[in-house]
C-alpha cells in the first residue's frame, strides 16, 4: 500500500490526532464520520431522531423573499412543506409553485445565530443533495457579531463548508464545458479582501458523482489560523491565514485578510436561481442554455430535496503530552543511533523509519508531497 500525504495533512491531521502514520490508516482516518474523531470532543449536535418541524431550540427559520442578496427567487418559509424532520433526516425540500412560464419557489433556511455560535473545531453534516437545474444548496457559517469593518458581510467573513450548483450535474453543461467530471462540490471562504461580490472568493472543489443519490460526509477544521476542507474525511482543499497576509509590511490586524478567529453561527438552505445557482442562463450562454434567463429547469423534476442526516460540531482536545517517541533528555535531546546523532524533538515533525532504524526531518515534508512506502512513523511535535 502506497499513501500520499500532502502537507496540510501531514503537520496538521497528524498532528491534531497524535498518532502514527501506520496507526493512522489502520485506525481509517478517511472514514470518519460515524464516531467522534480522534482528538475531538462532541461540542454540538442534531442528529434528527425526532419527527416534525425542526427543532426550535437548535434552529431559527429566516423567512421572506428578497434575492437575499444574490438575485435569487425562493421565499423562504417556516412551513412543514419546506422543512421538517421525517426518517432520522432533516428534509429541505424546495417547492414549485403556481403555473405559467415563471412559477415560483418555496424553501427553507435554517440558522443556529443565537443558539450555538461556535470558534473552532471540527463542523461536519451528512448530507445528500438536489439535483435540478437551479437549486444553489449550501452548509455554511456566519460571524455571530460584526466585529470589523464598516459591513458585517463581507467584513465579518464568510465559511462555506459545503456548496454546490444543480448545473454542474446538467449533462447539457458539462458537454459545454468539456467535462463530464466536472467538480461540483465546493469549499470556500469570503473575506473583506477577497469575497464573491467581486468575483475573487477564495476556495477548492472536488468531484463526486454520487452527490444526489448518496450521502456524503462534508466537514471542516478549523484552528487558529488555518482551516481544511474535507470529503468523507479527504481533505481537498485548505488555507492557511500567514499565505494570505501581505509578505512586505503584514499588519498588526489581520482581519481583512482572515476574519475567522471569532464566534461563527450554522446556516443550512436550498436557495433557487440567483447569480450562482441561475449561471447556466440563456443570457450567459445564449446558444447552449434552454434555461431561460433565470438560469432554472421549471420543467425539471420538483419538488427538490437537500436530505441531512445530522450536524455535529467538535471541538479539539490539546495533546498534554505530543512527544510519543523514546524518551528525551532534559535538554529536549534524543540520540538517533544514525548519522544523524542527537536531534532536538522540539523541532519536530520527524518521521522514523522502520528499514532504517533512524529519526528524520525530511525536506520533502516541506514540499508539495510526501510519500511513503508504510515504513515510516509520523512523531508528531
Amino acid at each position: 500500500m502506497k499513501l500520499v500525504i500532502n502537507k496540510p495533512i501531514l503537520y496538521a491531521r497528524m498532528k491534531r490526532y497524535g498518532l502514527t502514520l501506520l496507526a493512522a490508516a489502520a485506525a481509517g482516518l478517511t472514514a470518519l464520520h460515524g464516531d467522534t474523531p480522534p482528538g475531538y470532543t462532541l461540542q454540538w449536535a442534531d442528529e434528527f431522531d425526532y419527527t416534525g418541524a425542526p427543532d426550535p431550540s437548535k434552529w431559527t427559520h429566516e423567512i421572506g423573499a428578497g434575492g437575499w442578496g444574490n438575485n435569487e427567487v425562493q421565499v423562504y418559509t417556516d412551513s412543514l412543506d419546506n422543512s421538517r424532520v421525517e426518517e432520522g433526516r432533516l428534509i429541505i425540500e424546495v417547492r414549485q409553485t403556481g403555473e405559467g412560464r415563471s412559477p415560483n419557489y418555496t424553501s427553507a433556511r435554517l440558522i443556529t445565530r443565537d443558539k450555538a455560535e461556535f470558534k473552532f473545531g471540527r463542523i461536519e453534516a451528512r448530507i445528500k443533495l438536489p439535483l435540478e437545474t437551479g437549486t444553489w444548496p449550501a452548509f455554511w457559517m456566519l460571524a455571530a457579531e460584526q466585529t470589523y469593518g464598516t459591513q458585517y458581510w463581507p467584513d465579518n467573513g464568510e465559511i462555506d463548508v459545503l456548496e454546490a450548483v444543480g448545473y454542474e450535474q446538467d449533462p447539457l453543461f458539462k458537454n459545454l464545458a468539456g467535462d463530464q467530471q466536472l467538480p461540483n462540490v465546493h469549499g470556500t471562504i469570503h473575506t473583506f479582501q477577497r469575497n464573491g461580490s467581486d468575483n475573487t472568493g477564495l476556495g477548492g472543489s472536488t468531484f463526486l458523482s454520487d452527490v444526489s443519490s448518496e450521502y456524503h460526509e462534508y466537514a471542516i477544521n478549523w484552528s487558529d489560523g488555518r482551516i481544511e476542507w474535507e470529503v468523507d474525511g479527504n481533505v481537498y482543499f485548505s488555507l492557511n491565514r500567514d499565505d494570505l497576509l501581505p509578505s512586505r509590511n503584514p499588519p498588526s490586524d489581520p482581519w481583512k485578510w482572515w476574519p475567522f478567529d471569532k464566534d461563527f453561527f450554522l446556516i443550512l438552505n436550498v436557495a433557487v436561481g440567483g447569480s450562482w445557482g441561475g449561471h447556466f442562463n440563456s443570457g450567459f450562454y445564449p446558444t447552449d442554455s434552454p434555461y431561460g434567463l433565470d438560469g432554472i429547469d421549471h420543467d425539471g423534476v420538483w419538488p427538490q430535496r437537500m436530505e441531512v442526516d445530522y450536524v455535529r460540531v467538535y471541538s479539539a482536545e490539546p495533546l498534554d503530552d505530543p512527544w510519543n517517541g523514546p524518551a528525551p533528555d532534559a535538554s529536549g535531546y534524543l540520540q538517533t543511533d544514525s548519522w544523524m546523532g542527537w536531534i532536538n524533538v522540539s523541532n519536530a515533525p520527524w518521521i522514523y523509519s522502520h528499514n532504517l532504524n533512524s529519526y528524520f526531518l525530511p525536506t520533502s515534508v516541506l514540499e508539495d508531497e510526501f510519500r511513503t512506502d508504510n515504513q515510516w512513523i509520523y512523531i508528531p511535535r
